[in-house]
């Protein structure tokens, strides 16, 4: 089976995705990309590391679906503000600027829509009809990046989901890279339970690290640091980090291991050597930190695998995502039927 989907939030955003593989299977796999990427996670082809380039046509989830799709339903969606689903716009500076060409409120009206909508044939027309309007409308204000708000898409989504397809699910196995990994830990710690799974690529948890206090050789998170702090976004690709975004991410990491640490199922996180955005060594204790908590509170094991690759492990699609695969497999409950995808 193979579906796209559509999800309208309550701010009337639509997060586009797709569900495909087995659907009479009782056991669903959620995959969430990481910032500037997409459902498939190919939001960037080359990585350029010691004179190699690496090419791969097709995103990790792509390979990961293919390896689980005869035994599971697997729900991809585009985050907001990336892939297809529609545009975080910042909608009163919008309304300003739009007023200032002179565009009549139904159109303005439309265009909103639109944007929230990544309508892109409406835009064009739009621009058609208003030469002036290009550049606002094909790069709109976006509003800061928020994980509190994606965490809040897929709890509309995993409810909508029901109803959506007729079906609904005994279990289910979550996947996350970088961004996602947050908004589900985030997700987890209140919806926690069809949990069976939780696999986490290049886990964005060295929040000290990353986001709030970086050293100064980390040029690039330096320089997004002193971005936000003076007021302005910084953007990579479609992810749009802010002042709020810095705010929101100071207040959730007080508690966000620890919630991470007592999730009762499974966790298993694959990190590369040669990442220079979460740092190898600082991502092993966090995780050692993570084991010695659960150990001693009887739960759940957590695993952790360091393979030979960079942010997103796309220089190390395979054994990373076949590691995932039998990770998943392992804690596989059973299905009703099995039919054969499309």
């Amino acid at each position: 089976m193979y579906k796209k989907l559509e999800f309208e939030m309550s701010d009337g955003l639509i997060i586009k995705g797709q569900i495909e593989g087995n659907i009479d299977s009782d056991n669903l796999i959620v995959m969430l990309h990481s910032g500037g990427y997409d459902r498939h996670e190919r939001g960037i082809k080359e990585i350029k590391n010691q004179q190699k380039i690496y090419f791969n046509p097709l995103g990790n989830y792509d390979y990961l679906t293919n390896l689980l799709k005869h035994d599971y339903a697997i729900l991809r969606i585009d985050q907001r503000n990336h892939g297809e689903s529609g545009k975080n716009i910042d909608i009163d500076p919008l309304i300003k600027t739009l007023n200032s060409l002179d565009i009549p409120s139904k159109d303005i009206n439309i265009i909103i829509k639109a944007e929230l909508a990544r309508d892109k044939q409406t835009l064009n027309k739009l621009i058609n009809k208003y030469p002036k309007i290009k550049d606002i409308v094909n790069r709109p204000p976006i509003q800061d990046l928020s994980f509190i708000k994606m965490k809040d898409d897929l709890e509309e989504v995993m409810k909508k989901l029901p109803k959506k397809i007729k079906k609904e699910f005994h279990t289910i196995d979550y996947v996350g890279t970088c961004m996602g990994t947050v908004v589900l830990g985030l997700y987890l710690k209140e919806n926690k339970e069809k949990a069976n799974s939780l696999t986490l690529f290049s886990p964005l948890y060295t929040f000290e690290y990353s986001f709030i206090n970086p050293p100064k050789e980390a040029e690039f998170l330096i320089n997004k640091k002193n971005a936000v702090e003076n007021g302005k976004q910084f953007r990579l690709g479609n992810a749009v980090e802010g002042p709020s975004t810095l705010k929101e991410v100071k207040e959730f990491s007080k508690n966000f291991l620890t919630n991470i640490a007592s999730l009762d199922i499974p966790i298993f996180c694959i990190q590369g050597q040669n990442d220079v955005l979460v740092p190898q060594k600082m991502q092993t204790q966090i995780f050692k930190q993570l084991e010695n908590y659960r150990i001693a509170n009887n739960l759940s094991e957590i695993y952790y695998a360091e393979n030979k690759g960079v942010h997103c492990l796309y220089d190390a699609i395979f054994p990373s995502v076949l590691d995932a695969y039998w990770f998943i497999e392992s804690n596989k409950k059973p299905v009703k039927t099995k039919t054969k995808p499309l």
